[in-house]
C-alpha cells in the first residue's frame, strides 16, 4: 500500500520569493519540512516511477547533508548559504508541485514536458548537493572566520593558512561572479607574497582546487576572471616542481596554449610564460604534439609580444630534442622564424634561440632543417 499523498505546499512563487529575505535558520527550517514531505510523496507517485526513484535517491542524500550541515558551529555565518539555500528551497518547490501531478491517478499532462520538467529539476538539485557536499567536505562551516575572507598574516599557522586556501576555493567553486573575483584577486594576493611565493604555491596545489582554477580558463567565462586565473596558474606553474606538477596533471597545458593562440596579447604573455615551465620538465615535453602546440609556439614567436615571443622560443628550447617534435619544428618553418629571433629579438629571446637552433643542428635531420630555412 502506497504512503497517502501529502498535498501540495502553497504557491511556490510566493514562498519562493520570500525565502531570499528569510534568515538561513528559518530557511533551514523550511527546507527540511518541505524534504519530509517529498520523501513521503516520492514513493506514491503515480507516473514516471523510474525518475522518481532516482530523486528519492537524491532527496535522501540531501537529508543526509542538511543534517551534517545544521550540525556544523558556524553554518549560518557563511554567505555562500545566501543564495545556495534560496536556490535548493525553489527546486523543493518545484519537485512538490511536480510530484502532486504525478501522484494523481491518470496523469493528463504533456508527457515529454513532465519528462523535460523532471530532468532540470533532478539536474537542480545534484547542484545544490554538489555544492553542499563541497561547502561540508572543506570544513569552512567549523571556523568562524570563513565569515570573512581576510588575508593570513605572517604569523598565521599552517592549519590557518590550509584553511584559508580552502575557504578560498570554496567561495571561487560556490559563489556567484563577485565571489569569485574576490577568491581570485585573494589568491593572486597570496601567490605573489615576493618571500612566500614558492611556499604559497605548494600550499595551493596541495589544499586547493587546481583543475577547477584551470576550468576558469575556459573562454566561456567572465574575462576578469579568466585573466586573474591565467595570472594565477601561470605563477602556479612557475612556482616551483610541486605547483608545476599539479598544473600539467590537471590538464593546464592545452587550455593555456589555446589562451597562447587566441588570447588577448597579455593573457597570451601569461599564458607563454607557464607553457614554458611546464615543458621544461622533460616529461611533459611530449605533451606539446598532443596539443597542436608546435604550430601555436611557432606563431607566437613569430608574431608574439617581445615577452610572449622570450617564453615561446623558452618552450621550443625546451621541447626541441623530442624527436617527434624536431619533425614538427621543420614543417611548421620553425628553423626560419628562430633565426629571425636571433637577429631581431631581446637578448633573452636571441640567447633561447641559438640555444635552440644549436639542440636542432647537433640532429640527423640539420640537412631537413636547413632545407626548410632555406625554402622560408
Amino acid at each position: 500500500m502506497n504512503p497517502t499523498t501529502p498535498s501540495p505546499p502553497s504557491s511556490s512563487s510566493s514562498s519562493s520569493s520570500s525565502s531570499s529575505s528569510s534568515s538561513p535558520q528559518t530557511l533551514l527550517d523550511l527546507i527540511t519540512n518541505l524534504l519530509s514531505l517529498l520523501l513521503l510523496s516520492s514513493l506514491s507517485v503515480q507516473s514516471f516511477t523510474g525518475r522518481w526513484q532516482v530523486l528519492h535517491s537524491k532527496l535522501t542524500a540531501l537529508r543526509s547533508s542538511l543534517s551534517s550541515l545544521s550540525s556544523s558551529p558556524h553554518w549560518s555565518d557563511n554567505p555562500l548559504l545566501l543564495s545556495l539555500l534560496p536556490s535548493l528551497h525553489s527546486t523543493l518547490h518545484r519537485l512538490s508541485s511536480l510530484s502532486h501531478q504525478c501522484s494523481l491517478p491518470s496523469f493528463s499532462g504533456g508527457k515529454l514536458l513532465m519528462q523535460s520538467d523532471l530532468d532540470m529539476a533532478s539536474s537542480s538539485l545534484s547542484n545544490s548537493l554538489h555544492d553542499l557536499d563541497l561547502l561540508l567536505r572543506s570544513g569552512v562551516l567549523h571556523h568562524s572566520n570563513a565569515i570573512v575572507l581576510s588575508h593570513p598574516g605572517p604569523s598565521s599557522t599552517k592549519e590557518d593558512l590550509g584553511f584559508f586556501v580552502r575557504d578560498l576555493f570554496t567561495r571561487l567553486q560556490i559563489g556567484g561572479i563577485e565571489f569569485k573575483k574576490k577568491a581570485l584577486e585573494s589568491l593572486l594576493q597570496l601567490l605573489t607574497q615576493d618571500d612566500e611565493k614558492s611556499k604559497s604555491a605548494t600550499l595551493v596545489a596541495k589544499e586547493g582546487n587546481v583543475a577547477y582554477l584551470i576550468h576558469l580558463l575556459d573562454f566561456n567565462n567572465d574575462n576578469l576572471i579568466r585573466e586573474h586565473a591565467t595570472t594565477a596558474v601561470s605563477v602556479l606553474a612557475s612556482a616551483n616542481d610541486e605547483s608545476r606538477k599539479a598544473v600539467f596533471e590537471e590538464g593546464g597545458l592545452g587550455p593555456l596554449l589555446r589562451i597562447l593562440e587566441t588570447g588577448s596579447m597579455s593573457l597570451k604573455e601569461k599564458a607563454s610564460a607557464a607553457v614554458e615551465a611546464i615543458t621544461a620538465d622533460p616529461e611533459n615535453a611530449w605533451a606539446i604534439s598532443a596539443y597542436g602546440g608546435v604550430s601555436i609556439l611557432t606563431e607566437a614567436c613569430r608574431s608574439g609580444s617581445t615577452v610572449t615571443q622570450a617564453h615561446a622560443v623558452g618552450a621550443i628550447r625546451n621541447v626541441a630534442n623530442v624527436e617527434e617534435i624536431k619533425n614538427s619544428l621543420a614543417e611548421e618553418g620553425a628553423v626560419t622564424v628562430l633565426i629571425q629571433v636571433l637577429i631581431s629579438g631581446t637578448s633573452s629571446a636571441q640567447e633561447k634561440a641559438a640555444h635552440c637552433i644549436a639542440i636542432l643542428a647537433s640532429s640527423a635531420n640539420l640537412c631537413v632543417f636547413a632545407c626548410y630555412s632555406i625554402d622560408q
